[in-house]
């Protein structure tokens, strides 16, 4: 169930074979519907939106494409590349990087804005 998360959602127009969007935003989740479904097929994609948060699917420890996404979500089984299992891999130490440093009293948004805004 997913209580701990706010969901947001939207009804925005997009192409037809798009039925629904999720993305993960700051404290939950939004979720964007097609708005030329009809009700019955609003509530199915809304309902296909919550799987996919309930699944866990954007979970740092669970970072996967599009495609993968899907296919679990219908139990497809589709083969990982190893330079991706590569690139996966690398994102989780960069994100136990973060977390170490957070852990530690380091501000990563202060020393990103204080990057940003230093004069070259």
């Amino acid at each position: 169930m997913v209580d701990e998360n706010y969901v947001y959602v939207y009804l925005v127009d997009m192409p037809p074979q798009t039925h629904e969007i999720v993305t993960p935003c700051a404290d939950g989740y939004t979720v964007y519907i097609n708005a030329a479904l009809d009700d019955k097929h609003r509530i199915e994609a809304y309902k296909h939106a919550l799987r996919h948060i309930e699944n866990g699917d954007f979970d740092i420890d669970n970072i996967a494409t599009v495609q993968e996404i899907e296919a679990k979500a219908h139990g497809v089984k589709i083969e990982i590349n190893k330079k991706r299992k590569r690139l996966i891999a690398a994102l989780k130490r960069k994100e136990r990087q973060a977390q170490f440093l957070q852990s530690q009293g380091y501000d990563l948004f202060l020393s990103a804005e204080n990057k940003y805004l230093e004069p070259r």
